[in-house]
């Protein structure tokens, strides 16, 4: 006779899996009991128990008689295997599951050192350009002070340099703890397996998982923020939606929310249509785990205080208010959406190393200059930017060349009066000047209006396509996003 819990499915036995009365009368199994998640109240019927520990709570007297008459405890099995047998038998699983993992990785892994190789050809050819032109300007006399032009080939210059003493390191220690508490440890010289993972190390430092510590920190390297400790509880699921029944004269229900949801188990992952006073105190008590959240309407900065606080973030959609200013973004988002960036919030999407999807509307700071992504990971990008800050595009696109797969920016079909500002009648040599390898989709997005920009002016937009399909080359796919008409 099979005697499991109800729970966790577990046959019960004499030992952790004790069968324990509850004072409601449902019976669970002694680790089921000792569940945090359980906040001791019976899973069945929901009743509370002041009992702490399960030594406080009864035996089910007659199943443990069962348990004991029976003749091998459910929870033993007799060895039977021949231990050579089953040593050969885990040696030959834990090999198919190293070389199913190896098949994986490594492609994976010379895709991004390829990547990594390239991003340095590029930034050690703008570091000679700026020597040359320097050393121009010394000989005819002119030595001023550094401009802008000069800023970023300094700041590719000092990344070089880390970079050359990463690799040229005397001792390079590595450490890689089990899962159980083992570790191992290695330290290698100069040379064979030594070269090799320095490049790695080289990989881990571009992409923000490696530290700079000790004396002498001269390439800006900071050891990296401690991840957020894993949680341990119920499963967290669900969509927590903010409509007119949680608000009251345009103020949350703070406490209603938070009561609704701990009353039903329910842990928000996902937070959509924030909106209305008291949205910061609603962060700050539900947001550590939050994975996805959506703003509505304008953003007030303390809004987005709390935002920049929250570590497992990996979704964010929100619009600031122009000429305000906001607190830096969570570095750690995989897809963002924002209206009205600033500047700083712009360079904070420079530092996201696990970006892959990004989506900017209306960046009305100065024009800035960025060096080419160490990361490499941004895959997806959107743009509606003006024609006053075509450089900072253009540098955005270009910092993001090796990676991008598609592209979609607002372009208008010719410079009427009413969408002269985002008229880019020389948009596909900019963009092939930016020479991005692994672009397949270019999608144009027609100003918004009434009417379709596109009827009546369908040849126009054929021709303009095309166009831009000659420069970029035959493998890149250029689309209308308002017409859909294919081009002939």
């Amino acid at each position: 006779m099979d005697l499991k819990c109800d729970i966790c499915f577990l046959n019960f036995d004499v030992d952790s899996h004790r069968p324990k009365c509850l004072p409601c009368g449902h019976t669970i199994c002694k680790e089921c009991v000792e569940n945090p998640a359980m906040r001791r109240k019976c899973p069945t019927c929901r009743k509370a128990f002041k009992q702490h520990r399960p030594e406080d709570l009864p035996d089910n007297v007659l199943a443990v008689r069962l348990l004991e008459n029976e003749a091998a405890p459910p929870c033993k099995k007799p060895k039977t295997e021949d231990p050579e047998l089953e040593q050969l038998q885990r040696g030959a699983d834990a090999g198919q599951k190293v070389v199913e993992m190896l098949r994986l990785v490594v492609p994976q892994a010379v895709e991004s050192l390829n990547r990594h190789l390239e991003s340095s050809v590029a930034q050690l050819g703008q570091v000679k350009q700026a020597l040359q032109r320097r050393v121009q300007r010394e000989a005819a006399g002119d030595v001023g002070t550094t401009s802008d032009a000069v800023e970023e080939p300094l700041q590719l210059a000092e990344q070089l340099e880390a970079s050359h003493r990463l690799l040229t390191s005397t001792k390079c220690t590595v450490a890689a703890e089990e899962e159980g508490g083992s570790a191992w440890t290695a330290s290698v010289q100069p040379g064979g397996c030594g070269d090799i993972l320095r490049v790695l190390l080289l990989q881990l430092r571009a992409d923000g998982q490696l530290g700079k510590i000790g004396h002498g920190d001269h390439g800006g390297i900071t050891v990296p923020a401690t991840p957020a400790a894993a949680y341990v509880g119920p499963p967290l699921f669900s969509i927590l939606g903010i409509d007119d029944k949680l608000l009251d004269q345009g103020r949350l229900k703070v406490d209603d929310i938070i009561r609704n949801t701990r009353q039903s188990w329910i842990i928000p992952r996902s937070l959509q249509n924030l909106r209305g006073g008291g949205s910061a105190h609603l962060l700050r008590v539900m947001g550590a785990h939050l994975e996805e959240l959506h703003i509505a309407g304008l953003s007030e900065p303390s809004v987005m205080m709390e935002v920049e606080k929250l570590s497992s973030l990996k979704r964010l959609r929100v619009q600031c208010a122009p000429n305000v200013v906001y607190p830096d973004l969570p570095l750690q988002l995989e897809e963002l959406e924002i209206s009205q960036i600033s500047e700083n919030q712009l360079r904070c999407v420079q530092r996201m190393d696990r970006l892959r999807n990004l989506q900017l509307f209306n960046y009305v700071g100065p024009n800035l200059t960025f060096p080419p992504a160490q990361h490499g990971r941004l895959l997806w990008l959107s743009m509606v930017f003006r024609t006053q800050q075509k450089p900072t595009m253009l540098s955005l696109i270009s910092a993001h060349a090796s990676s991008l797969q598609e592209l979609m920016i607002a372009c208008s079909l010719s410079a009427d009066p009413e969408y002269a500002d985002v008229s880019f009648p020389d948009l596909g040599q900019e963009l092939a000047a930016c020479r991005m390898p692994a672009l397949r989709r270019l999608v144009l997005l027609r100003p918004t209006s009434p009417k379709n920009e596109c009827i009546g002016r369908v040849a126009e937009c054929v021709l303009q396509r095309r166009t831009i399909r000659g420069l970029l080359g035959p493998s890149v796919e250029v689309l209308c996003r308002m017409c859909s008409i294919p081009e002939l």
